[in-house]
């Protein structure tokens, strides 16, 4: 049972759950339907997330055991060997991969740039090395969204730009919870762009990041047929997350950065739940 366990936190069930919810938002706004195609990318997209984020939890344990924060994840804590995480998230990743040629190509394509930005750029590349590895290694959290729109209706400016409405979420989502971990950090040797450049210019950026996704948020409702329940409500949360950003740029406190990083989350699932309602009454 412990074991168990351990294969399922190695996935972050939290953090693939708010990804699922943008794949399955932008498949559905792309169909209108839930068919036997979503069933499988569903599937395929769900096993490529789980397999990335195992396969980063295995590359990551040495900096795990350092963080008081991580130091009881299962690899680090000795509940899972380094070979079991990796063999575990490998095999995830090539049934994801494998059923994906069930739908297409392209699609197929999307699931390994995942992989690609958050293994090889991020994780292997960046994240040791420079404090603007998220700016590269973000692009992997906006895969999902772009996978489920292009498996429903191909490749379009449209799936992009839900896509590009992660990415931008993806610096609160990232910089905030450092610098509230900021001791952590240091101790691990991870040169997280808050710590390199202050809490203020770092707030400051993503108070532009969370602006041109007010922009994008904005513009989805011009080019796609959602009701305006979607423009209310995005841009509601959006614009009452860009004031609380610029709130705490103007007075940043590391023990206010970690509720923040809670809104920020709470931001993009509320983006996505809208577009779905838009959608809907469309």
């Amino acid at each position: 049972m412990k074991k168990l366990k351990a294969l399922i936190d190695v996935t972050k069930p939290k953090q693939t759950f708010l990804l699922m919810v943008t794949f399955f938002v932008a498949y559905f706004v792309a169909s209108k339907c839930l068919d036997l195609k979503f069933v499988i990318s569903a599937l395929a997209t769900y096993l490529a997330i789980s397999g990335t984020t195992a396969l980063n939890m295995w590359l990551d344990r040495d900096l795990d055991a350092v963080m008081s924060r991580t130091k009881n994840r299962p690899v680090p804590s000795g509940i899972l060997s380094p070979l079991e995480c990796a063999m575990y998230g490998f095999t995830l990743f090539i049934l994801g991969i494998a059923i994906g040629f069930f739908v297409s190509p392209e699609f197929v394509l999307i699931l390994f740039l995942g992989l690609f930005f958050d293994i090889v750029i991020y994780t292997i590349l960046l994240k040791r090395r420079s404090p603007y590895s998220i700016v590269l290694g973000g692009f992997a959290g906006a895969m999902p969204a772009l996978a489920g729109y292009t498996a429903a209706s191909g490749f379009s400016i449209l799936g992009l730009i839900l896509a590009g409405i992660v990415l931008l979420w993806i610096p609160s989502h990232i910089w905030y919870i450092s610098m509230y971990y900021e001791e952590d950090y240091k101790k691990a040797g991870i040169p997280m762009y808050p710590l390199v450049v202050g809490m203020e210019r770092a707030s400051w950026a993503i108070v532009l990041a969370v602006a041109l996704m007010l922009i994008l948020v904005s513009v989805l409702y011009v080019l796609m047929p959602l009701s305006v329940l979607y423009l209310i409500a995005s841009i509601s949360v959006t614009a009452f997350f860009l004031y609380k950003a610029v709130k705490f740029a103007i007075n940043p406190e590391r023990e206010k950065a970690r509720a923040m990083y809670k809104l920020a989350s709470i931001t993009l699932a509320t983006i996505y739940l809208s577009m779905l309602l838009g959608s809907l009454s469309s």
